[in-house]
């Protein structure tokens, strides 16, 4: 049994250990039984890392050797928990100098005191200094992506950026199969959870987040953690009993189980390459009493034969560069490289060809990312039905009215950050439509939802 008196070091001890993952090019990754104290480190110093590598940096003779990076993140980490987490700072001072010690850097906890003290001092003269550097210091995001949103997003790169260092809301989706969004709300009322609608047909956005743990009825399969824009992805599919459907890319499983709430009957086959991760959308499926066929597999080797036949839906949520969800995996910004979007971008292509391999006449494809870049999202839809005449698109409509146009030349709407730093909303803020564009993109919203691109097309009769 641990001693509650050292939980505090095992929390930063955590942190350094999760954060050395991702430095050495691995997803941020908790073992189970870390802390919520540690996550909040791990990923709150992932979120500033640009800036507090700087005020670091800014307060040291000269830069730690490579062998002792568990040390320069362990800086890192009592940096942050003096700037945002609300406890006196002599504490963060003391947890960050035992860590070491048990890190075995005893040698080391005078440079860590005498660091963390000296920014405490410095620290107003500091974040000034910070605020007048680089693009990357400045934004918190290596400069190669600044250029992309740049290029990509010329009016709203600044909002991406601001939305990406906020943290995401918590927001639900209420199974239709259990139990109904207006009932669930007033159980959350009951128990003192603050929670509204939201514009997806059975989202709940929490004015806090909680431990899913601590969510009503959540093991008996009431609800399940899913982000709104991914929320509207499901319905996009139109399913109806007895259609033959393949969720191509399942892990971990939100839409794949949203598709048999919204209609049981369909025959749906979920595969993904990864097992641990197929494991995932097992958990979900039982834990939510639904059923479909599952399996190990690489889609792109995936036949008709093996699949017992062509499918009437194929929902293709591709591999990408996630950066519609930096705010939700901060580590996007670290591990992620200018090289990987072409190599990204040639599997999507890949892929979109060969679920039309699949599809029955008549079919639909939809294809979709949680990307914002348009290297994968209309670029590779746009080249794909240049391949095509036996392709067409279909309109993107999320419902509640928000039809939408697929070739109109004008933004949709333009979500626009208010003077108190707070999203001012309005319906699907940031629906995004380019001329030519054969989908619909969704930026990143201060206390709302992800980025995401979704483009729908149909198999029809060659020309």
């Amino acid at each position: 049994m641990s001693n509650p008196s050292n939980q505090p070091t095992q929390d930063y001890q955590a942190a350094v250990r999760a954060l050395d993952r991702v430095l050495n090019g691995r997803q941020l990754q908790f073992e189970p039984g870390d802390s919520p104290l540690a996550k909040q480190l791990g990923y709150g110093v992932l979120r500033d890392y640009y800036r507090l590598c700087f005020v670091r940096d800014a307060l040291m003779k000269k830069p730690l050797p490579e062998k002792h990076l568990d040390l320069a993140l362990l800086l890192l980490c009592g940096l942050y928990s003096i700037c945002s987490l609300h406890r006196p700072a002599h504490t963060s001072v003391n947890a960050t100098v035992e860590a070491a010690k048990s890190m075995g850097k005893s040698w080391a906890t005078g440079l860590v005191n005498g660091v963390l003290r000296n920014f405490i001092r410095k620290r107003s003269q500091l974040e000034i200094d910070a605020g007048k550097a680089d693009g990357q210091t400045t934004t918190n995001h290596p400069a190669w992506l600044i250029d992309q949103f740049k290029t990509a997003w010329p009016d709203d790169w600044r909002n991406i950026i601001l939305a990406n260092n906020t943290q995401a809301p918590m927001t639900l989706r209420v199974n239709q199969q259990r139990s109904e969004r207006d009932r669930y709300l007033q159980i959350l009322a009951d128990r003192g959870m603050a929670a509204d609608p939201l514009q997806a047909p059975h989202g709940i956005q929490l004015h806090e987040s909680v431990p899913v743990e601590s969510l009503p009825g959540f093991r008996e399969g009431q609800v399940s953690v899913q982000d709104e824009a991914s929320q509207l992805i499901a319905p996009l599919l139109e399913p109806s009993s007895g259609q033959r459907i393949l969720d191509a890319c399942a892990a971990p499983g939100g839409k794949t189980c949203h598709l048999l709430e919204i209609e049981p009957g369909i025959r749906l086959l979920a595969i993904d390459r990864d097992a641990s991760r197929l494991t995932q959308v097992q958990d979900n499926l039982r834990r939510l009493g639904a059923n479909c066929e599952t399996r190990i597999c690489d889609f792109l080797t995936l036949s008709a034969r093996d699949a017992g036949g062509l499918f009437d839906t194929i929902l293709l949520d591709a591999p990408c560069s996630a950066t519609g969800t930096i705010r939700r995996h901060p580590d996007i910004k670290l591990l992620r490289q200018p090289a990987d979007i072409a190599r990204l971008c040639r599997t999507q292509t890949s892929m979109l060809e060969h679920a039309w391999q699949l599809l029955k006449p008549g079919g639909m494809v939809v294809y979709a990312t949680c990307s914002i870049l348009p290297q994968e999202n209309e670029r590779v839809v746009r080249n794909f039905l240049r391949t095509r005449d036996d392709a067409e698109v279909l309109a993107v409509n999320f419902g509640n009215g928000a039809a939408q146009n697929v070739a109109t030349s004008e933004r949709a709407a333009v979500n626009s950050v208010a003077a108190n730093g707070h999203a001012t909303r309005g319906p699907w803020d940031v629906a995004l439509e380019r001329e030519n564009n054969p989908g619909h993109q969704l930026l990143p919203q201060i206390n709302s939802h992800d980025g995401f691109y979704v483009a729908r097309l149909r198999k029809v009769s060659a020309t």
